[in-house]
């Protein structure tokens, strides 16, 4: 019996060891491709952030390429989601085979239309338009005084009305224009800026191009008129104040989304708007202007919610 003994231990071991391997496996294991649209720029910064922290939950997670250089073939048949950090890297993606596709860094506009052309696809996404609520809040803490609110758009005539009811929600007077060709814009812009005294600037596919940001930032200065827009990049170029989220941010919230996911399958969400934001001011437009914002950390508070409407 003495010399079992051994033998009958190092059994015992064996067993605790698988034992514990099994505990500490990880809970999750999907294979995630990721498929950028450009090898720079936020959409490296958003798979370089994922990337990293999928891989954390124990995900086996590719790097599936990009539009210019190829895509792996082979890890986007076997995905059990692929994250395309953009529209062109979900066209590609798409092009190839259909998996369920969840789109980061892209306008709501631009995902409606992609999803049009794939009706068929399990598809969602993770937008880049904050919600109007926010921009809104932002609005009422840079301007208080300032009730009329300009706002041009290209898009769905249906949008107009809900976008008007929001704006009175907070108080506010929307003097709002349909543009349907740049040729259309300086006059539309001149209508919207003389009914108004802040011109609100949304993520629209037309109205966001440089040629278009450019008139609408040169126009809105020539009217003494403050724009509120949606990124950091506007602000630098003249905008007055943005409310945006950052490629790391958007990675963060869809790793928050991946820890609600099983081990061998995903449920894609609906589309949805950023989770978190950022905000920023051109103080020297600012004061150009004659207008006195209240410190970042106040805005923060009060474009998050710390105030009434």
């Amino acid at each position: 019996m003495q010399r079992m003994r051994p033998r009958c231990l190092r059994a015992l071991l064996r067993m605790l060891a698988l034992g514990l391997a099994l505990l500490c496996a990880p809970a999750f294991a999907l294979d995630v491709a990721v498929v950028v649209s450009q090898r720079e720029g936020p959409y490296k910064a958003f798979a370089d952030a994922f990337m990293r922290a999928a891989a954390s939950l124990g995900h086996r997670v590719l790097d599936a390429g990009s539009p210019a250089e190829g895509l792996d073939e082979v890890a986007l048949a076997r995905a059990d989601l692929v994250v395309a950090s953009g529209e062109a890297a979900a066209e590609a993606a798409l092009a190839r085979h259909v998996r369920p596709t969840l789109v980061t860094l892209i306008a709501r506009s631009r995902f409606e239309a992609l999803r049009k052309a794939h009706p068929q696809a399990p598809l969602s996404a993770w937008l880049l338009d904050q919600p109007l609520e926010r921009q809104l809040r932002l609005l009422r803490a840079v301007v208080p005084e300032r009730s009329r609110v300009g706002l041009l758009l290209s898009g769905d005539d249906g949008a107009e009305a809900a976008l008007h009811a929001e704006a009175a929600r907070f108080g506010l007077t929307l003097a709002s224009h349909q543009v349907r060709s740049e040729k259309e814009l300086i006059a539309a812009l001149g209508e919207v800026l003389s009914a108004s005294q802040v011109l609100l600037a949304l993520p629209d596919p037309l109205l966001s191009t440089p040629t278009a940001a450019r008139a609408i930032l040169l126009t809105s200065y020539r009217y003494q008129k403050p724009i509120i827009a949606f990124s950091r990049a506007y602000v630098t170029a003249g905008a007055l104040a943005a409310v945006f989220v950052t490629p790391e941010q958007v990675a963060d919230d869809v790793i928050d989304w991946l820890r609600t996911q099983g081990p061998t399958r995903v449920t894609l969400p609906p589309p949805r708007a950023p989770v978190s934001f950022e905000i920023a001011v051109n103080r020297q437009v600012a004061r150009a202007l004659g207008i006195s914002v209240p410190d970042d950390s106040e805005l923060l508070r009060l474009t998050a919610g710390g105030g009434r409407p």
